[in-house]
């Protein structure tokens, strides 16, 4: 048996046997692998009374590592909600209600307990005009912002890091005022949009709500197909291919947790908003990952073929073919050259922070350098 093969077993609610007796370096990829797929906390809740008692054979080191990680991130967690809700209560203040959604809106939705939810981050969406009051919000409440590329139209959202001086961890929050960087993607679901169906989520803070379970849906198909081309971090480290366990297990939860009506309302969304295709890769894997439980004609619905919708073409093209789609999107010749600007000329913070120790004359060089560096990623995007 491989890794995530007895990884999706545990995961099922199974109790497999532990498969490799002796054989360490198993052990230590099981280790790598739940890590890097998010889910050790998780293994740990499906096996803490089984594998305590050697029932299953399971390595004592492969436990450790498991409820390690669940204990520390449960002692995160406390933070992390004291944190939130300070931003939910300050934001109220000036008026900006949060969206919260991705993986904090899942954890305290539909987890058993939220830190078995790992995630490096909290993503809270705002409305567009409400950007730079909420940015100053965060600022106040002690929060550093992460270099990035900025501009109207190169990004629309901004990382926030808060360094616990107590504990001396970093809590990240993404502030969104568009659900997607890409220009294409980020008009598929509007603030007011999300927040008409928007749902409490008491379990977090008495004010704070989340994107309703049939949006959280699409957008977590959504989001696993982005980053099957864009890179995500795992530990700092970067990763393409979007196959990480967490989030299909998102998907798997939010399946089982809609009604009859609102598996229909998922069918027509994703039809309407171009993601027939995604939304069915996304639902198949989880079904051969986990046994996602799916009516058949939401899933015939989903499966039936034609022609690609803009945003499924948009999710499997290269990189030049999606930089492109981009740049249609923006409406008027003036907002196209300044989104050109902005790609190709960030402002100098960031090419500072980005080549840190290059001298103050090197920055025409720098420039040149990353356009050249861009050029190669598009050209082995494509060949690849």
């Amino acid at each position: 048996m491989e890794v995530e093969e007895l990884l999706c077993a545990v995961l099922r609610g199974e109790n497999p046997p532990w498969p490799k007796a002796g054989d360490e370096r198993f052990a230590a990829r099981l280790i790598e692998r739940s890590a890097y797929h998010g889910v050790q906390a998780l293994v740990h809740h499906r096996l803490r009374h089984r594998a305590d008692d050697g029932g299953l054979g399971w390595p004592k080191a492969v436990s450790e590592a498991c409820r390690n990680r669940a204990v520390a991130q449960a002692m995160r967690e406390l933070r992390h909600r004291w944190l939130l809700a300070r931003v939910i209560d300050r934001l109220s203040e000036i008026g900006v209600q949060p969206i919260f959604f991705k993986g904090t809106a899942s954890a305290y939705d539909l987890y058993p307990a939220p830190f078995l939810r790992t995630r490096a981050d909290t993503d809270l969406l705002v409305p567009p005009d409400t950007r730079d009051p909420a940015i100053q919000v965060l600022e106040t409440l002690g929060f550093s912002r992460l270099p990035n590329v900025s501009g109207d139209f190169i990004t629309y959202e901004a990382g926030f890091d808060w360094l616990d001086p107590a504990a001396k961890q970093t809590h990240s929050v993404d502030l969104h005022w568009r659900i997607n960087n890409s220009e294409l993607l980020s008009h598929l679901f509007s603030y007011q949009e999300l927040y008409s169906k928007a749902r409490r989520l008491p379990a977090l803070d008495a004010e704070a709500i989340a994107v309703s379970r049939v949006d959280a849906l699409l957008l977590a198909c959504m989001h696993w197909a982005v980053h099957k081309r864009a890179p995500y971090y795992v530990d700092n480290e970067p990763y393409r291919g979007g196959d990480r366990l967490i989030w299909f297990y998102d998907i798997h939860l939010l399946l089982g947790a809609l009604s009859g009506s609102e598996h229909q309302e998922f069918v027509e969304l994703a039809e309407r908003k171009g993601l027939r295709r995604t939304c069915w890769e996304s639902v198949e894997r989880a079904r051969a990952l986990f046994g996602s439980e799916v009516p058949e004609a939401v899933f015939r619905s989903l499966a039936q073929s034609g022609s690609l919708a803009s945003a499924d073409r948009y999710l499997n093209a290269s990189a030049s073919c999606r930089f492109w789609a981009d740049f249609r999107a923006i409406p008027g010749v003036r907002n196209k050259l300044r989104f050109l600007a902005e790609f190709y000329f960030p402002p100098e913070s960031y090419m500072r922070w980005k080549y840190l120790g290059a001298k103050p004359a090197c920055l025409p060089w720098l420039y040149l350098r990353r356009a050249g560096e861009g050029a190669w990623k598009s050209f082995r995007t494509r060949v690849m």
